[in-house]
């Protein structure tokens, strides 16, 4: 499974390699997210992506915290 540092990256990837394999009612579903995302002046929020990316594909977040060395 590929891995994204953004959602968007992540979104983007499945718009261009998932979506063309869904059904014709599965595409009917992602046609104004899909309009949205790539139409200059219109956004699709974090919320909107994460639900079709659960919906549509195997999709888990990941989120890594490093603890900073304090300066002594």
């Amino acid at each position: 499974m590929p891995e994204f540092k953004t959602l968007h990256d992540a979104f983007e990837w499945f718009l261009e390699n998932v979506y063309p394999q869904l059904s014709s009612e599965q595409k009917r579903r992602l046609k104004d997210v899909r309009y949205d995302f790539y139409a200059e002046g219109r956004k699709v929020s974090v919320n909107r992506m994460n639900r079709f990316l659960h919906e549509f594909s195997d999709f888990e977040n990941i989120f890594r915290v490093n603890n900073k060395k304090q300066k002594s």
